[in-house]
């Protein structure tokens, strides 16, 4: 990864170079919002929102083993924990599920510092109902989560429209900011996600480590 400078020109500081790996375009999108609103707290960083051109842990978890070898600073992996727990139900053939292999990849990763997982369960959109009300119920899919975003977030609709058109064009970021504070706070009164039984129904409980994010950006 180039950090050079033109010659004769005066040495820039080397900003620090952060890589965010997704799994979802709006996770992306809401990045990307971040990014434009708070340019003049990220003067020193470079944020790279990376989507990979192909979903699953295996290619997210050997992007992530990419980035490391290229001198990234950070790296934070966003995890839909909702996807995770949908696909294993759905494997009955005594083979490896995908909550065994993330598990794998989890304990793999942890102990590195430069690697942040955060894990939303079920999604992303429960980060954002954080910053309207404290609650750990579960749900358990983003459809059963979205009748009670919606009475916070009107006409609430996971759409890059949406995301960057909503309430005159101000984006969901911008609407959300005013009340990040309020969100970092309740979302750190629940639990962090860790592993336990290998049973998906010991999962059910709502996590959201979004925060760890801001925290680390120094945004609040």
């Amino acid at each position: 990864m180039s950090r050079g400078n033109k010659r004769g020109s005066k040495k820039p500081q080397i900003k620090k170079v952060f890589a965010l790996i997704v799994d979802g375009d709006d996770e992306s999108w809401y990045i990307e919002q971040l990014k434009k609103h708070e340019r003049d707290i990220l003067v020193g960083l470079n944020l790279r929102p990376e989507l990979p051109k192909t979903k699953g842990l295996e290619v997210s978890y050997k992007l992530i083993e990419k980035l490391e070898e290229e001198g990234y600073d950070k790296i934070f992996w966003i995890i839909d924990f909702d996807k995770i727990i949908e696909e294993t139900k759905g494997q009955n053939n005594g083979r490896q599920t995908k909550l065994d292999k993330f598990r794998g990849y989890y304990k793999k990763l942890s102990s590195n510092e430069k690697i942040v997982i955060i894990i939303n369960n079920p999604c992303l959109e429960y980060w954002f109902l954080q910053h309207f009300i404290q609650t750990s119920k579960f749900f358990s899919s983003y459809d059963e989560l979205k009748k009670i975003l919606k009475k916070h977030i009107k006409d609430y609709d996971k759409t890059e429209k949406f995301y960057y058109n909503c309430y005159g064009r101000k984006g969901i970021y911008s609407f959300l900011k005013q009340k990040l504070e309020t969100a970092i706070l309740n979302s750190k009164k629940l639990a962090n996600f860790t592993f336990n039984e290998t049973d998906v129904k010991s999962y059910e409980t709502g996590v959201t480590e979004m925060y760890k994010l801001f925290e680390e950006l120094k945004i609040k």
